[in-house]
């Protein structure tokens, strides 16, 4: 999620750090690694942003400015913050190593600057590095207990980790220091995922109505949390209403645009899935689910796609960002590579760090296919204690359940069997 050059000119100590790093990295790359040659001057090595966005477009000013004048944390920060948002939005995981060049500097500054601080926790959240970011957003909320967007950050954080109770602590924050419907949208967030979904989507409903002219990111992302209140509430039409009001406000959204091609998929309309996706195919998450689609159209293109698929894991794996993507690496082992017990390896990794719902769909569709539903049951206990109520998902708890029930039954069985063959013993005189 970043990828640009030219930063903010670094302080000593981390020019040298950084410059130290680099020679390491080359002499080791020298010594194991063979240049990569391209087979003809026509190979594509990188897609680059265009520059028809606006978005990277406002790069080079947010750049020039940062340049001028390195001491501006406003200006330092507002760079870093459009890289972050940038590689939120498209997907592309650079951004975000860009974005952490800039905000460096500023961290090394006793005390850092609290923008600075939440630009850093949010980089840790992207990177799914939720403890470090937990960290940095505790210290910001005890310096700056008003602070609204830390607070909304650590309840979004702690959500994903499956800690429901500082999730809706954190929202209780909000109250003294964010609008009405922000504090909802982070109550409802929670709620939506503990058996409240229906109840979710309704109170979101009568405050989005009292706030009509919210800000455009704020809509987006209330109308996503209705699209998933609906869903899991088994309103299907309404969920994809609300899927499209939400791109209406923030067309190409990276979240928006996996989490709407995935109901599409869900729905038997691959097709639809596809149209949707194609065109961010340099987002990792889009292209996964263009593999999906094409695959499930039985498209020859498919078998292609599958393989460049699973070449950006492995280059993620080498960059150290696989962790990122947990949950589609086991999606791709088990739907496109058929691979169920490395899907299901991939699973139980990716719940030790993150519990979203989607996190606990592919841990029971692994457990099935890979026929160890044994493996699942902490999963199952978290459904029962968060009351989660996703039709989808209960289907798959249901059939998780019933296998532990039959292997249950079949080694009961044979120790039956031995108990009624068993001679009986001679009483004693």
């Amino acid at each position: 999620m970043d990828g640009e050059e030219d930063w903010v000119r670094p302080t000593l100590r981390v020019r040298v750090a950084c410059l130290l790093c680099l020679a390491l990295t080359g002499t080791a790359a020298a010594q194991t690694t063979t240049p990569y040659i391209p087979a003809s001057a026509a190979t594509v090595l990188e897609r680059l942003p265009s520059t028809s966005d606006p978005r990277v477009r406002q790069f080079a000013v947010l750049k020039s400015r940062a340049r001028a004048a390195p001491n501006d944390v406003g200006a330092v920060v507002a760079l870093a913050r459009a890289y972050v948002g940038y590689g939120r939005d498209t997907g592309d995981a650079r951004y975000l190593g860009r974005a952490q060049a800039v905000i460096g500097p500023l961290l090394l500054r006793r005390p850092p600057p609290d923008d600075a601080l939440l630009v850093a926790a949010t980089i840790f959240q992207s990177r799914h590095q939720f403890i470090e970011s937990r960290r940095l957003l505790d210290g910001l909320v005890r310096r700056r207990p008003d602070h609204a967007q830390a607070w909304l950050t650590l309840s979004s954080v702690a959500l994903v980790q499956g800690d429901m109770a500082v999730g809706r602590s954190a929202c209780g924050h909000l109250l003294r220091s964010a609008g009405v419907l922000v504090t909802a949208g982070c109550s409802t967030a929670w709620a939506t995922v503990n058996g409240h979904a229906k109840d979710s989507l309704d109170t979101l409903d009568r405050l989005l109505a009292l706030e009509p002219s919210a800000p455009p990111d704020i809509l987006a992302w209330v109308h996503g949390l209705q699209a998933d209140a609906a869903r899991y509430s088994g309103q299907s039409a309404r969920a994809e209403a609300e899927f499209r009001n939400a791109l209406l406000y923030a067309p190409g959204d990276n979240f928006l645009l996996a989490d709407y091609a995935d109901f599409l998929l869900d729905a038997g309309r691959p097709a639809d899935a596809l149209a949707l996706v194609k065109d961010y195919s340099q987002s990792d998450t889009s292209f996964l689910r263009q593999a999906l689609a094409e695959s499930a159209l039985g498209l020859p293109v498919a078998r292609a796609h599958v393989a460049t698929m699973a070449s950006r894991f492995h280059d993620l794996e080498q960059r150290g960002d696989s962790r990122l993507y947990g949950r589609e690496e086991a999606r791709f082992a088990l739907v496109l590579q058929h691979d169920a017990a490395r899907a299901l390896r991939l699973a139980q990794g990716n719940w030790t760090i993150q519990r979203a719902p989607e996190d606990i769909r592919i841990f029971l569709e692994a457990a099935l296919d890979a026929g160890q539903p044994a493996a699942a049951r902490g999963v199952l206990a978290y459904i029962a204690q968060t009351r989660f109520e996703d039709p989808r998902t209960l289907v798959l708890a249901a059939k998780v359940s019933a296998a532990l029930a039959a292997q249950a039954g079949k080694s009961a069985a044979p120790a039956a069997s031995a108990v009624k063959s068993a001679p009986a013993a001679k009483a004693k005189p």
